[in-house]
């Protein structure tokens, strides 16, 4: 049986790691006898669920969050689905991360980049994701990997929807180091 006075902090989180859990006051022991009462669910290697909480439609993106941390990001195709900009169902859920970062868990496509984690990024409940601006930027940059005919496809949706604008996408670029790519693919996006 759970505390009463942890209960609503778990359930607060709801998708935590093992730290965040320790933060609270719960030991590594407590979760484990928790998890066997059915009181959480593991999601995964340090992954927590509460099964009462109040989840979002994206609870893959903060999973995807919990295991690669802070220095990470939704992006990629994922980004461009959750902004409605992609009709494709990604099959793996597309996180932007560090050049370093490996991984041999399945599910994940990584998408290794230089380009500073801590611009163009917003703060979602439980993960980060890409702003439309960087999705659409990196869509172009990454075109091989997702595809031209998406690329162009969500460059033109994201103006026609106004979603962005010419002005947002060129202060993106430039923050990004990417106006010259934006400005190769200009005369092809525009309406």
């Amino acid at each position: 049986m759970m505390d009463r006075q942890l209960e609503p902090k778990l359930k607060r989180l709801g998708v935590f790691t093992l730290a965040q859990g320790k933060a609270t006051g719960i030991s590594q022991q407590d979760l484990s006898r928790l998890v066997a009462a059915k009181d959480l669910v593991r999601l995964g290697r340090g992954i927590y669920l509460h099964p009462k909480a109040s989840l979002d439609k994206d609870v893959g993106f903060q999973v995807a969050y919990s295991k690669f941390g802070p220095a990470s990001a939704i992006g990629g195709l994922s980004a461009l689905y959750h902004y409605n900009l992609a009709e494709q169902v990604p099959g793996e859920i597309w996180i932007v991360v560090p050049p370093g970062k490996r991984t041999r868990v399945r599910g994940y496509k990584l998408i290794r980049t230089k380009t500073r984690l801590d611009k163009e990024i917003i703060d979602e409940k439980g993960y980060r994701i890409v702003t439309v601006e960087r999705a659409v930027l990196e869509a172009l940059k990454f075109i091989t990997k997702i595809g031209e005919r998406t690329a162009i496809k969500a460059a033109r949706e994201s103006l026609a929807q106004k979603k962005t604008t010419e002005v947002k996408l060129g202060r993106a670029a430039k923050e990004l180091k990417l106006e010259a790519l934006l400005a190769k693919h200009l005369q092809v996006i525009l309406p």
